[in-house]
């Protein structure tokens, strides 16, 4: 007989995975604000996942990191330190900034959430 369109297939999707890297080019181009990432900028990559055996990277420059990206992040590595970044970023300053950056806002918005719960 077959399955109804739209059924599942029996796998459970996988939550995205995030990484700071270096562009090598500047023709990759932020998700969210659609500009392009020049070369040699700090931006953090997403991994998604859309159906077993395929995944694709989709990219995010720094200044676009807001409340509910920071929430995503540590909702898959539970803490910022634990964002794997690039070998050539790990001793940069960046990096340190952004894994900043992810905590900073991803507190806040835990603190208001519980501001508006009270």
């Amino acid at each position: 007989m077959g399955r109804p369109a739209g059924s599942a297939r029996g796998f459970k999707q996988r939550p995205s995975t995030y990484r700071l890297s270096i562009a090598p080019t500047g023709r990759g181009r932020c998700r969210k604000c659609h500009k392009a990432i020049s070369k040699g900028a700090p931006r953090i990559e997403i991994c998604a996942f859309v159906r077993p055996g395929r995944s694709t990277v989709l990219l995010r420059c720094v200044a676009c990191i807001d409340t509910a990206f920071a929430d995503a992040v540590l909702a898959t590595h539970s803490s910022s330190e634990r964002v794997p970044a690039d070998a050539a970023l790990n001793s940069s300053e960046a990096v340190h900034e952004i894994r900043d950056t992810i905590t900073r806002l991803a507190s806040r918005a835990k603190r208001e959430a519980q501001d508006t719960a009270v």
